[in-house]
């Protein structure tokens, strides 16, 4: 009967942890398989409250010792912007060349890509964000969508 009570009161625990991320809007901070040179698809990231615009993206490194981060964000029928060192985004023409790098430094074996945090009430969904970074000489990436919440 004891063990019964602790399921259920680990359950009612579980129920108001997960409803409070729904009510926030925010999921926990998993992190990502690594990037790779082909490009990955990563989770879809829903915003609750595209006032707040915060999106962040974490991936695991496995193993993967970055020397450059980078980040391009793309609305619907708009051009890609990237995002510089300060966190603005301009323009971006296409050449990988070009893309400045972030400064986004790893913790452990996670690098978190901190690529929004601004009102984003006037923009068009979905966005597509690619991330990417570089080990040496080679350039990985991956792509996921944010979606606002209807």
């Amino acid at each position: 009967m004891m063990r019964m009570l602790q399921f259920i009161s680990g359950l009612r625990r579980i129920n108001l942890a997960t409803l409070l991320l729904l009510v926030a809007g925010t999921t926990p901070a998993l992190a990502e398989p690594d990037l790779n040179v082909d490009g990955r698809v990563l989770t879809p990231v829903v915003l609750a409250n595209v006032t707040l615009g915060v999106v962040n993206k974490t991936i695991a490194l496995g193993g993967d010792v970055p020397t450059a981060t980078h980040v391009v964000i793309q609305s619907s029928g708009s051009q890609p912007l990237l995002r510089d060192n300060a966190g603005l985004f301009q323009p971006w023409d296409r050449n990988l060349a070009s893309l400045p790098d972030n400064g986004f430094v790893p913790a452990g074996d996670n690098l978190q890509f901190q690529v929004l945090n601004q009102d984003l009430s006037a923009s068009n969904f979905p966005m597509k964000v690619t991330v990417y970074y570089r080990v040496g000489s080679v350039l990985k990436f991956g792509s996921f969508d944010v979606f606002r919440r209807n």
